[in-house]
Parts: C-alpha cells; sequence; structure tokens
C-alpha cells in the first residue's frame, strides 16, 4: 500500500477473482488509500462483480502478448477503447441483478 501513496493512479491486472481472493482484498486496500484504481481484467470480465472502489474497470479478455499491449494503449491515451459486453455481469453478491448488460460498454468515438 505504501508503494502507492503518491501516484496519480494505480493498474491492477486481475485473473479470476473469486468471493474469497485476495485480489479482492487488493484493491480494496488500494482503493482506501485515495488513489484512483483501475482494473484490468485479464481473462474475462466478470471479475468486477467482485470487486469494490476502482475507479474504471478494463475487460481485455485474454492474457496474451496482444490483448496486454491493446490494454496498456488504451490505458496510456494512445488508443481508443471501444467494444461491447458480448455477456451480461450480474453481481457477486445477487446473481438476478444485473450490474452490466449485455452492449454495456464505453468508447470514445
Amino acid at each position: 500500500m505504501a508503494a502507492a501513496a503518491g501516484r496519480d493512479v494505480v493498474v491492477v491486472g486481475t485473473y479470476n477473482v473469486t468471493a474469497t481472493s485476495t485480489q479482492r482484498t487488493l484493491v480494496a486496500r488500494l482503493a482506501a488509500t485515495g488513489v484512483p484504481v483501475v482494473t484490468v481484467a485479464i481473462r474475462n470480465p466478470y471479475d468486477v462483480a467482485h470487486l469494490t472502489g476502482q475507479r474504471a474497470a478494463l475487460a481485455a479478455y485474454s492474457w496474451t502478448d496482444v490483448e496486454l499491449r491493446a490494454a496498456v494503449r488504451v490505458l496510456a491515451g494512445r488508443a481508443r477503447p471501444r467494444g461491447r459486453l458480448p455477456v451480461p455481469v450480474q453481481s457477486a453478491d445477487d446473481p438476478d441483478r444485473v450490474l452490466y448488460p449485455v452492449g454495456y460498454g464505453l468508447s470514445y468515438r
């Protein structure tokens, strides 16, 4: 947490976050520092359903070089994000509640 102090933003890559994942604790503690936290779901968009405190979330859908470089370009402002969720993301606490519906997404067009 000390490394986050004084930073403009902290970027955290997540992979298959679950209800008992230490990744949840990490993101929550980083967010509690007051530094904005951005999460990058490296495998799928469902990680966001288990996390709290992040200012933004990006789904990369894979861990290969191509996807990770694309995510970095978006985060650095060198590429415009585009894309929509092909699946709904339900709340981890209440699976009947949809956090983000099919087609949800942000783009700068």
